[in-house]
Parts: structure tokens; sequence; C-alpha cells
């Protein structure tokens, strides 16, 4: 299966929610399944990703995070994944995605809270739907 590099983002961003309390729960990953399929995520031959594939995928992306070394500061890496997303359609589902995949465990945690503040933040979320509406990066 092969996913394009904005699809990979957009899963990434989704992620990084369940990695920001540092305890990931299957309920997390099942939201992270669902929210894919609400969002309409799909590979590069147009099927949408079905929740095994979403499972994989975040399976191996964590083998890729505690494999990879990166010298940029988590910070930098996190804000330039939002801001590579700035031009994504449905920002509000975006969102509410976010917020379901923070609620999955029961609990909000105060990280969760504060990187989905940071996202509507950078997307300058009031008003950026509006058509026309651009961030300039």
């Amino acid at each position: 299966m092969s996913i394009s590099l904005q699809t990979q983002k957009m899963m990434q961003l989704l992620a990084q929610v369940i990695l920001a309390d540092g305890h990931i729960f299957a309920t997390e990953i099942e939201a992270l399944a669902l929210g894919t399929v609400k969002l309409g995520l799909k590979d590069e031959d147009g099927a949408l990703l079905s929740s095994a594939a979403t499972r994989q995928w975040f399976k191996d992306y964590l083998q890729e995070l505690n494999t990879t070394w990166s010298t940029t500061p988590k910070d930098i890496v996190l804000t330039q994944l939002i801001l590579s997303l700035a031009e994504w359609p449905d920002k509000q589902a975006v969102v509410d995605v976010l917020e379901n995949i923070s609620l999955a465990d029961a609990n909000l945690h105060r990280e969760e809270k504060l990187l989905i503040s940071i996202v509507k933040a950078y997307w300058q979320y009031d008003g950026l739907d509006a058509p026309g509406a651009r961030i300039e990066v």
C-alpha cells in the first residue's frame, strides 16, 4: 500500500495527539482509524484507508520514530508539519478528529489540549476556511 505524502502528513498529525501524553491506548488507535475514514483519507490508488491499514501504518510510524534520529528539535518538526497542512480543505473535520482521538482514552490530557490549540493557532483557525484564505509559509 502506498500513501501520498500529504496523506502521510495528515496521519502523522493525527498520531501526534496519541503520542502527546506519552501513553498509547488501543482506543486511541481505533479513534485514529475512525478518523482516517471520517476524513476520507485514501491511498495513492484512491481507495479509502481501512482500519487495518491505518493500524499497520501507525505501528510502522512508531517503529520509524523509534529508529530514526533527527537533529531538528521536536517542536520545530511539529510546527513544520502543522504548517505544511495549512491548505487542508476541511480544517473543522481535522480538529474534530483530533479531539475525538484525544478523548478516546476517556481523559483529555493537558498535552493533547495544547496540541489541538497549537494546530488551531497555526492554522489561524477562525476564518481560515473562508474562500481564498491562505497562510503563507
